[in-house]
């Protein structure tokens, strides 16, 4: 079970752009800048689809993806695996929030991020280090 700490949740916070990566089963890669994205809890993300389109495909296919950012107060990658929602609880919480930022904006669907791993990102001996 990993979960975020401080550190890492504070950066996140200060973060307005992150990157978001995927695969295809077949292995092509795909990453796309996000803005809706959120911590839910101490093991799990949110990140809003309004525009997804090989993103969602990929996700369908493989599960698994990383997200990836860098601001003022630092960065790391997140791993995890994710689950797609496009009712219930969970997409009506996520549809009033992303309402709330950008009244235009229309989700698609709901994307939890169950975490499975965080990574250091910044230059140096430590590059690339599993750190959670």
């Amino acid at each position: 079970m990993v979960k975020l700490t401080d550190e890492i949740k504070e950066s996140l916070a200060a973060t307005k752009i992150a990157y978001f990566a995927t695969a295809a089963k077949d292995g092509t890669p795909n990453a796309v800048p996000i803005g809706a994205f959120k911590i839910l809890d101490d093991e799990t993300m949110l990140i809003s689809n309004q525009y997804f389109s090989k993103t969602l495909a990929n996700m369908k296919e493989n599960p698994k993806v990383a997200l990836t950012f860098w601001g003022e107060k630092g960065g790391f990658q997140i791993k995890g695996t994710v689950t797609i929602h496009t009712s219930g609880k969970i997409f009506t919480d996520d549809v009033a929030w992303v309402k709330s930022l950008k009244p235009t904006l229309v989700p698609k669907s709901a994307i939890v991020m169950k975490i499975t791993g965080v990574y250091i990102i910044k230059p140096g001996a430590d590059a690339g280090k599993k750190i959670l």
